[in-house]
């Protein structure tokens, strides 16, 4: 497909759209060593709602903080979006009783880019370790493998450190400083730019996932 002032062929827009399904008809579960990530139902609003507002999770964060009605709403909006095929939101659930202690998931697709952007969130008891490392790098795999993505990215606040470290430990790279990007209750400040791509990805699915791509 060509920019500018040639013309377009129809044929191959549809194409470009069509051959990249971004995401299926049924919600995935998906399981790491540890851990459940599956969809997040409307018994998880009292435990997403305790750590989103605890002020070492929102402190960094544009999101307000939500009573637990608001979160239930958050909860339907999400499920809406999978339904619309928009967006994906998994709850990272214990293995041992299935309680929810953090979320993750992507919040846009660009299906002819073959990108999305990737965001995340766990209860400050259970930080360093290395679930979320985890977690991600499951979303990360499926990401490439089932949704066919060429690229996925992460915004996250500069003074958010631990976040950035996470991305970089998974093998984002820095591309770029957004600045006056996010309002944080009323604070407006820069943010970083993280990207990945599937040629980067640095797992021991990652050369099975190329095969199976390019087969």
């Amino acid at each position: 497909m060509k920019c500018g002032g040639g013309k377009v062929d129809k044929r191959e827009v549809v194409s470009e759209f069509s051959e990249h399904s971004v995401m299926p008809d049924e919600f995935p579960t998906l399981e790491a060593d540890h851990l459940v990530l599956r969809e997040i139902t409307p018994d998880d609003a009292g435990d997403w709602h305790a750590y989103l507002s605890d002020p070492r999770v929102y402190e960094y964060t544009s999101t307000p903080v939500m009573s637990v009605a608001e979160v239930s709403e958050l909860i339907q909006w999400f499920a809406d979006g999978f339904r619309k095929k928009k967006r994906i939101r998994w709850a990272l659930a214990e293995s041992e009783n299935g309680r929810m202690i953090g979320d993750l998931g992507y919040n846009e697709f660009w299906p002819r880019d073959r990108r999305a952007t990737v965001g995340y969130g766990l209860a400050p008891e259970y930080w360093g370790r290395g679930l979320m490392t985890e977690a991600l790098g499951t979303v990360i795999g499926y990401g490439f493998a089932e949704l066919r993505l060429n690229k996925i990215e992460a915004t996250t606040n500069v003074q958010n450190e631990r976040s950035a470290a996470l991305l970089r430990r998974l093998g984002f790279q820095l591309e770029g400083t957004l600045r006056e990007h996010r309002n944080r209750r009323g604070v407006v400040g820069d943010a970083w730019f993280f990207g990945l791509l599937v040629r980067e990805w640095v797992s021991p699915a990652r050369d099975q996932i190329r095969s199976e791509r390019d087969g």
